[in-house]
């Protein structure tokens, strides 16, 4: 899937489910103009390429999951956002992701799918009319 943004960034999602013969249950690039950054899910690293220095320029970061966190799907992102969920409610706080945010992810997977059925690009404002 490619999603263009009225600000010209483009985003594209290659997702399969049945692609558990990895050695990450995850992994996600971010490429710009000066790097590309790469999330290793369940490795728990963090990669980042300048593109300046080619593959010399390359770090690589270990990230160190907080304590308490259970191993499992999204290697525990699951759990930690069941707990920023259950303190916005017990102390009356904003959520971290909105009503709207909600939305709009399940849009773009709808406008996706529809996509995909009628062989043509889609726009995110159909979804909301």
């Amino acid at each position: 899937m490619i999603v263009d943004y009225q600000n010209g960034v483009r985003g594209m999602l290659d997702l399969s489910m049945f692609a558990e013969g990895s050695k990450n249950e995850q992994e996600i690039s971010v490429v710009g103009n000066l790097a590309k950054v790469e999330a290793l899910i369940t490795e728990s690293k963090v990669r980042i390429g300048l593109r300046s220095k080619g593959a010399s320029g390359v770090n690589e970061y270990v990230v160190e999951q907080p304590k308490g966190v259970v191993a499992g799907f999204h290697a525990g992102a699951s759990y930690l956002e069941h707990l920023a969920m259950q303190q916005a409610i017990r102390c009356g706080s904003s959520a971290e992701v909105s009503l709207q945010d909600g939305l709009n992810s399940v849009a773009v997977g709808q406008a996706a799918h529809l996509s995909i059925a009628e062989n043509r690009v889609v726009d995110i404002a159909e979804l909301f009319n």
